[in-house]
């Protein structure tokens, strides 16, 4: 029934276009196929094993990614929820619905935050923004990064109409916008897209501080794709991973779109909009998803290292075995953060929230890891796998000699080209970079998460040692005396 509900949804006309190409029913298109299976899947498992998926409420049953969890009891059905719905995808697919639901929730929960104006009570908004959403099992995605045109200036001050989402007039009905934002990710094959600003904006910013949610169908919404990493012309034999979970990432453009003051959080107000990520406690539960959903991730190439190491011959080597050792030490301190970020989670407003400290911590390391797995991959598989046929040469007059020349003692050839064909699409291939890529920036800068981690980071028992030893020394009578 879900599923259904939501290919209905789908086919209704949205702005959308791909290879430059105006896409109407994206649910006939190829490029989303992978992605839209997917989510069928996700409402599967909603459908199928309640028992894991669901929580009951009022007398209602939601998906568990929408629980405002009070324990760390919620907290770990939620994780194995995250890791049931990222292993669908083996860890690919980065914007699935239980990242934004889980936003939605805290953003209810802490809508005191967001407060009210002349216009609308923003925090009743919220809370009955996340009551459509969870009633409606809606798919809620999201654009929250400006376009990079000069980051050096101010949006208040730059000259250009695309440079963010801002404001262009308002009345008593709604607020008219304009703009754009930049990788607003599987939202093509959204429901909805909740709008708002990363922390950064200043005084002068005013037009710009806004956050709201925008059906993709709403007229003026435009959805432009970056060019598809998959390859029609090739089956699964060929790109394996590729031709299944190619997630496309759009510019998304506003041109004088309405929006209603009930889908309003904040307007033309700098404070709440640099507070709405991080005061909400948005950034929190976005980041228990997604470390959980890289756990998911690191382990599908660490078993495709793996198997490449044992099948080619390679894991008797002492350092292949210490660079299989080095992926699987990884996935342990992955876990191990997760873990982490449940046990030191904090109670506030009858929300418990995971550790930033320990989802930070892996969002800042979790991408030099996951991009030395890459490497190892590649060093693994090396030159065998920028010469693997076409599937058809196993089925026309090369088949004799391919079969022969390209197996092992432990594969036959088609299991060694395949093998090898998924080495080349996770690590090689466009969709294996857009993959690593991916991994590095869509938490944010690594720069500045590693320098917000610090400033945040609380430090008291970390001189604990510091002041012990300054202690001893200056009670032993040496000299010079410390201050």
């Amino acid at each position: 029934m879900l599923q259904e509900q939501y290919l209905r949804r789908l086919a209704i006309p949205r702005q959308v276009y791909i290879d430059s190409n105006l896409i109407s029913d994206v649910s006939k298109e190829p490029a989303f196929k992978g992605a839209i299976d997917n989510i069928l899947q996700y409402y599967h498992l909603q459908e199928t094993q309640p028992e894991k998926f669901t929580y009951e409420e009022n007398g209602n049953s939601y998906h568990i990614s929408t629980l405002a969890p009070s324990t760390i009891s919620d907290l770990r059905k939620k994780r194995k929820s995250y890791k049931a719905v990222a292993d669908l995808s083996f860890g690919m697919l980065g914007r699935t619905p239980d990242f934004m639901n889980c936003a939605l929730s805290v953003m209810a929960k802490n809508s005191h935050v967001l407060g009210n104006g002349e216009f609308a009570d923003y925090s009743e908004n919220a809370v009955n923004y996340y009551e459509k959403c969870r009633n409606n099992h809606l798919f809620i995605g999201h654009g929250a990064i400006n376009p990079q045109i000069d980051r050096g200036i101010p949006l208040g001050a730059q000259k250009n109409n695309f440079c963010g989402v801002r404001v262009v007039s308002y009345d008593s009905q709604g607020m008219i916008v304009s703009g754009a934002k930049m990788i607003v990710t599987l939202a093509p094959v959204a429901d909805e897209l909740l709008i708002f600003n990363m922390p950064g904006l200043v005084s002068g910013d005013e037009d710009f501080a806004i956050a709201f949610a925008v059906p993709v169908t709403a007229k003026g919404v435009k959805l432009i794709c970056r060019k598809p990493l998959q390859h029609p012309d090739y089956n699964l034999f060929d790109h394996p991973v590729s031709n299944l979970f190619d997630e496309s990432d759009s510019y998304m453009v506003f041109e004088n779109v309405f929006i209603p003051w009930n889908d309003v959080f904040v307007f033309r107000d700098v404070e709440k909009s640099n507070a709405f990520y991080d005061k909400t406690r948005i950034r929190n539960h976005n980041g228990h998803q997604g470390i959980v959903r890289g756990l998911a991730k690191a382990e599908f190439l660490t078993g495709v290292a793996i198997e490449i190491a044992e099948k080619l011959g390679l894991s008797g080597f002492l350092n292949v075995r210490e660079q299989l050792g080095e992926m699987t030490s990884c996935l342990e301190l992955v876990r191990g953060a997760i873990l982490l970020s449940e046990e030191d989670a904090t109670h506030e407003n009858g929300l418990l929230n995971p550790s930033i400290h320990a989802i930070q911590a892996v969002r800042y390391h979790f991408p030099k890891w996951y991009q030395r797995m890459v490497n190892i991959i590649q060093s693994l598989a090396a030159g065998s796998m920028l010469a693997v046929p076409h599937h058809g040469d196993f089925v026309n007059e090369n088949s004799s000699a391919i079969s022969e020349s390209l197996q092992t003692s432990s594969l036959s050839s088609v299991e060694r080209c395949f093998l090898l064909n998924l080495a080349w699409d996770i690590s090689g291939d466009g969709f294996g970079q857009r993959q690593m890529v991916y991994e590095k920036y869509h938490a944010g800068d690594p720069i500045r998460i590693a320098a917000m981690h610090y400033a945040a980071y609380p430090k008291q028992d970390i001189f604990r040692h510091l002041n012990t030893i300054k202690k001893i020394y200056n009670d032993s009578l040496c000299e010079p005396r410390l201050l």
